[in-house]
């Protein structure tokens, strides 16, 4: 497909709580991709901390885009995140590797990074629908 990433961001720019968590989409090819988002006070915890649901939604979304890259919508079945340590200020990023395909089930490690320092690890099992992504 010509331009992965601008497909990935007008099919999920209808993802109203990405939207609302000021999650973007950086950069995709096939199987692999790249969210960030900026972090700011609603992202905090009541110990200071980015809400450990942040993380994980960052992963799963980014997980969604990096299966979408092969040429098919996916969902997460499963999932399972490790949280190393905790921040609470700067750039959010998670890259989404697919590690695995089949023609219905996809699997993905995703590494969750604040400021370059690796915060979470995410693997997330998705199955792939039959619905192909939109052509341009």
């Amino acid at each position: 497909m010509a331009d992965l990433l601008n497909t990935a961001k007008r099919f999920f720019g209808t993802d109203r709580f990405v939207e609302t968590c000021g999650i973007e989409i950086v950069e995709c090819r096939e199987g692999f991709a790249k969210c960030q988002v900026t972090i700011a006070d609603k992202h905090l915890n009541g110990i200071n901390a980015i809400q450990g649901g942040v993380l994980f939604t960052i992963a799963d979304f980014s997980a969604a885009v990096a299966a979408f890259t092969l040429g098919r919508v996916a969902l997460s079945i499963n999932a399972d995140i490790s949280f190393f340590r905790n921040y609470n200020n700067g750039l959010l990023t998670a890259e989404a590797t697919v590690i695995s395909a089949t023609n219905n089930l996809c699997t993905c490690s995703v590494d969750v990074v604040c400021n370059d320092v690796k915060l979470a690890n995410v693997k997330v099992g998705l199955f792939r629908t039959k619905q192909e992504i939109p052509s341009e």
